[in-house]
């Protein structure tokens, strides 16, 4: 079922908002009074669709990451990849200083949990089924993408994509 225009717009800017703020000041300085100003949206709206404003970055996050998965998916039949790892690398590259400052505010931690939770899910369902094993591939995604992160971003997410994807076809009986 499609969600309404208004509150897929409500969600983007929101969504929005979060971002600008972050780059801004510390994620724990901004308060829901702010995000509602910079989005124009209403309390009852924010409250309707969020906890809170910790509840809005992780599902914002997790509503990226299936709009990659919705990429791959594109992809058709033909595509070996289990996981949108190109996109979500590229994505961090563009997104470095918003990145950065959900270091700075400890918020990274929080946001890979939910990442391997929503990517677990994503990975299980190209291997059809095999849970635990998607669940560990997410894990590794994750770790692999921290391990990129505190190294420079050296490789290319190209690079990163041949290399989660080699681990998983060397792993799964068939290939993938």
């Amino acid at each position: 079922m499609n969600k309404p225009k208004r509150s897929v717009r409500a969600e983007r800017a929101l969504s929005d908002a979060l971002v600008s703020l972050v780059l801004e000041r510390r994620f724990d300085a901004i308060t829901v009074q702010q995000l509602l100003d910079r989005a124009a949206v209403g309390r009852t709206t924010f409250y309707q669709r969020y906890r809170g404003k910790d509840d809005l970055l992780l599902k914002s996050f997790e509503h990226m990451l299936e709009a990659l998965d919705h990429l791959l998916t594109r992809e058709g039949a033909a595509c070996r990849r289990v996981a949108p790892v190109r996109e979500l690398f590229r994505h961090v590259r563009e997104a470095e200083s918003f990145h950065k400052a959900l270091g700075r505010s400890r918020k990274l931690d929080d946001i890979y949990v939910a990442g391997v939770e929503r990517m677990s899910h994503t990975i299980a369902a190209r291997l059809r089924g095999a849970p635990l094993l998607a669940r560990a591939y997410a894990g590794a995604l994750f770790a692999l993408l921290r391990w990129w992160i505190d190294h420079g971003a050296g490789q290319t997410p190209e690079e990163m994509d041949d290399l989660f994807h080699g681990m998983v076809r060397s792993t799964v009986t068939g290939g993938v």
